[in-house]
């Protein structure tokens, strides 16, 4: 996800939501939050595969806020 970072980067608040199954697959994606950031974090999301959940489907979130 570093790579998703730039220096003039927008970072106003934005949350992922994924849908993950059986395996810690990643199946479904949505977010709130429209900044190239934003985007670019929910494709690394998207594309990654997490612990195995207690249950499928498993619902979990990423809600990043940036403060100086």
């Amino acid at each position: 996800m570093a790579g998703c970072a730039t220096p003039t980067a927008d970072t106003s608040p934005f949350v992922v939501v994924a849908e993950l199954d059986a395996t810690g697959k990643v199946v479904r994606t949505w977010r709130e939050g429209g900044t190239p950031l934003a985007i670019c974090v929910q494709k690394q999301i998207a594309s990654s595969a997490l612990s195995p959940p207690p249950r499928a489907p498993f619902f979990t979130s990423f809600e990043l806020s940036f403060t100086q």
